[in-house]
């Protein structure tokens, strides 16, 4: 009896464990270490959420107007030539924190944080889908212009650098044509960390 009730207390040690885990990550994720000396808007100051997932039977031809897979605003760190260092993560001190693939320091002289957006035709574009329709027009009837697909054993999805985005459809640049989207099947991200 002594033995399951121990069982039991550890199991539901270990549980209440995890739950906390959980529960720092969230709040680390959703509060990536701003300070004072962000930029104005902080409201677009973000982590990446590479969990973002969304459940349709369908991979292709639904509402547009439905809520996007991402997040298509990032504030970004530039250095004095316009070229990407990294995602905005914090200012400290004397440099920024970037995020590339891990965090990473950076010198305030020389750099600047400006605010990339799929609207203005910034980042990159890609679908962990199994398919999605690239379109002639931005248009449910418009013409397919070709097919994205992700190989789920590589784990890896290929991006498409984006151009715009207008009436819930990225506009992008696939194999030399221009195409669109539609922004409830892919993500953004203002740079490609693949």
């Amino acid at each position: 009896m002594r033995t399951q009730t121990k069982n039991i207390m550890r199991r539901h040690f270990y549980i209440a464990s995890l739950a906390i885990a959980l529960c720092m990550t969230a709040f680390s994720c959703g509060n990536s270490g701003n300070t004072s000396l962000a930029p104005a808007d902080n409201s677009l100051t973000n982590s990446i959420d590479t969990t973002t997932t969304i459940n349709a039977e369908e991979e292709d031809d639904g509402d547009p107007n439905i809520k996007a897979a991402s997040v298509d605003k990032m504030n970004m760190v530039v250095d004095e030539n316009g070229n990407v260092v990294g995602r905005y993560v914090r200012t400290n001190e004397d440099t920024y924190t970037v995020s590339v693939q891990d965090d990473v320091e950076v010198p305030i002289a020389g750099h600047e944080v400006v605010t990339f957006s799929a609207k203005n035709g910034q980042g990159v574009v890609y679908t962990r889908r199994t398919y999605v329709n690239v379109r002639v027009e931005p248009d449910l009837n418009s013409p397919v212009l070709k097919q994205i697909s992700y190989n789920k054993n590589n784990g890896v999805p290929e991006t498409y650098p984006c151009l715009g985005k207008t009436k819930g459809w990225y506009k992008i640049s696939i194999k030399g044509k221009v195409g669109y989207v539609r922004h409830d099947l892919m993500e953004w991200d203002g740079m490609d960390t693949f």
